[in-house]
Order: structure tokens, then C-alpha cells, then sequence
């Protein structure tokens, strides 16, 4: 039997975190264009390993996943959260939407969700 890992009241089998893992680090780099020998050269980690990670067949340490983040230019998180923006302008609103107020917040969501004839127009 695999283990679990406890997340934020759900459990999550090892082997599932992986593939996600694989499944986002490929798409980020894809998003990035970035090839496999330049993220291997700019991360300093083999691509061949790499390669590993990308087909969920290795186990990344934190210390090497805040490298291969740090090259790609996301957040370490970004290889983790499913469906996470990576262009940059992205990661700046959600960096402005989280230290924004709350009325703030609460004004973009209700902008964000009315129907686009609604919006206003820029």
C-alpha cells in the first residue's frame, strides 16, 4: 500500500504529486520556450534528469525544484499548483490581488465575474 501525504485536510498519494510535478514543469518550460538543454544549463542539473522528472520518474529535493524555478523565472509553487499562470503579467496582478485590500478584492471579483456587456469599457 502507497503512502499518503495529509494536505490541507485531503490526502494526496506521493505518485499523484509527481506526475503533477512532471506534467507542470514540462508545461511551464513549453510556455517559456524553453529547451531541456537550456533549462539543464541555466538550473545546473542534467538533462537526462530532467528528462526524469518530466516523465514522473524522479523524486526532486525542495532545493533542486527552487532551482529549476528560479531558471524557468516562476515561483516554486508554479510547479506545483495546477493551472497557475506563468507569464509574468499574470504572476504581477495575482502578486498585486494578494496584498490588495479586501473591498479591493472583493470590487475585482465582482468586475472579473459580471457578464462582459456589463464591464466597463478600458
Amino acid at each position: 500500500m502507497g503512502r499518503t501525504i495529509q494536505t490541507r485536510g485531503t490526502c494526496e498519494d506521493p505518485s499523484a504529486l509527481i506526475g503533477r510535478l512532471a506534467r507542470r514543469l514540462r508545461d511551464v518550460r513549453d510556455a517559456k520556450g524553453m529547451s531541456r538543454r537550456v533549462l539543464s544549463e541555466k538550473s545546473n542539473i542534467s538533462q537526462r534528469y530532467l528528462a526524469q522528472l518530466e516523465a514522473g520518474k524522479g523524486n526532486i529535493s525542495v532545493s533542486l525544484l527552487e532551482r529549476v524555478a528560479q531558471a524557468l523565472g516562476v515561483p516554486m509553487h508554479a510547479l506545483i499548483v495546477p493551472n497557475l499562470a506563468v507569464d509574468r503579467e499574470a504572476q504581477e496582478i495575482a502578486a498585486l490581488y494578494e496584498t490588495a485590500p479586501s473591498n479591493t478584492r472583493h470590487e475585482v471579483k465582482k468586475l472579473l465575474n459580471a457578464p462582459r456587456d456589463a464591464r466597463p469599457s478600458a
